[in-house]
């Protein structure tokens, strides 16, 4: 829900200033109460550091606009064919544009009771409003960004047993090593758990003896050096149903957060102060081709959502494909190489009937992905195949396989 405080200040019966000097006054206020309000929710955010707040062009006052380029391709040079040949087939890089809208907008409408002609008291009053105002939104929009980069998330791992102090180093270190062989960049890795589960990480054997990572302040929450990743403990309420850890590479995202209106009336019939109303608008967007940068584990007690098994067969001379994720609500999927869950890219379709059900296969050769949801929890990973038309099979493709497109 929207946050809308209405905090009231009394005072005593000290002189008032005119209209026109206690406008300006307070405008002047306001403007340092929005830097103030930007470095303070940082302060309080547990997922700021790992969100990408600056690496998009705004396309108006409420969207986004990424351009990302498809990946090149190497050839092996053949002294044995052709002249004009020899350096391979000719293969051209497709370029990808996604404009994305944000969604979510929060409010704030506070009232300011007589207030007085000393500035400094009336930027302490409204320093402690903003305090409560950063406390809720920064609560919100945590919970917000870890449940969008956990369900956009291109991949996941499910431990085989409960997380506990004698398999949690292991499965930690497993989990970076995907990351590794994914080719993710090392620098910028962060990973979320929540402080029940942060426990019994600290209480492993293989930790005892380690210093304690003691970089603390430059991010919120975080507990310890674990491999190539910090991990940052969080509130268990924080962290998205299904999801154990949620270990996220910074430029995976697009984050954008801005305040896009305040505005404080002076006077107003009613009060005896001025009232501030201020607009933020905010989301969190996982890019089409870095989904790989996110990566959710699970475990026996706790896991997202399945990622999707496909198979090929033939019913009545019509090559069908079928895929299956347990107690799925709907599985999305495209056949042209995109990332499926990147609604705007791709030839997307919704499955509507629930796992198991056989729909008419591509008529060409092409790259298949797809990925099951369930309400409640976190939407499963991405599987991949490469589908063959000639003969109707599906090749899987590993984690770790890119696809050409």
């Amino acid at each position: 829900m929207p946050i809308n405080h209405g905090a009231a200040f009394t005072g005593s019966g000290a002189s008032f200033r005119s209209t026109a000097s206690y406008t300006n006054g307070v405008y002047v206020l306001n403007e340092r109460a929005i830097k103030k309000m930007d470095e303070d929710f940082a302060k309080k955010s547990y997922t700021n550091a790992a969100a990408n707040l600056s690496n998009f062009s705004w396309a108006g006052a409420n969207a986004i606009t990424i351009e990302s380029e498809g990946r090149g391709r190497i050839n092996a040079y053949d002294f044995g064919a052709a002249l004009g040949s020899r350096m391979g087939a000719l293969h051209e890089v497709n370029t990808e544009r996604n404009t994305y809208q944000l969604k979510n907008v929060y409010s704030a409408r506070e009232t300011f009771e007589k207030i007085y002609s000393d500035d400094s008291l009336n930027e302490r009053k409204l320093a402690r409003t903003l305090k409560s105002i950063n406390e809720d939104l920064a609560v919100e929009i945590d919970k917000y960004r870890l449940k969008t980069w956990a369900d956009g998330a291109g991949t996941t791992f499910v431990a085989s047993a409960a997380l506990s102090t004698s398999n949690i180093v292991r499965t930690l270190l497993t989990v970076s090593t995907r990351l590794d062989n994914m080719r993710v960049p090392e620098s910028g890795r962060i990973c979320f758990m929540g402080l029940t589960d942060v426990i019994e990480m600290q209480l492993a054997d293989e930790l005892k003896y380690q210093e304690e990572f003691t970089n603390k302040g430059a991010i919120n929450g975080a507990v310890r050096k674990l491999g190539r990743m910090t991990v940052v403990g969080v509130p268990d309420s924080l962290m998205p149903t299904g999801a154990k850890a949620i270990v996220k590479w910074k430029g995976a995202s697009a984050d954008p957060r801005k305040m896009t209106w305040t505005k404080i009336y002076p006077n107003v019939e009613g009060h005896s102060g001025p009232i501030l109303n201020a607009i933020w608008r905010y989301d969190s967007f996982i890019l089409a081709h870095k989904a790989n940068g996110v990566l959710v584990l699970g475990d026996t007690s706790a896991a997202p959502q399945a990622t999707p098994t496909a198979a090929a067969s033939t019913a009545s001379s019509v090559n069908k494909i079928t895929f299956t994720s347990a107690n799925a609500t709907a599985i999305y999927y495209t056949i042209d190489g995109h990332n499926p869950k990147v609604a705007d890219n791709g030839t997307s379709i919704v499955l509507t009937a629930t796992s198991g059900t056989a729909v008419n296969a591509p008529t060409a050769d092409c790259y298949i992905q797809a990925y099951a949801t369930k309400t409640g929890n976190v939407a499963s990973g991405i599987g991949k195949w490469k589908y063959t038309a000639s003969t109707n099979t599906l090749t899987a493709l590993t984690y770790d396989q890119d696809i050409e497109f």
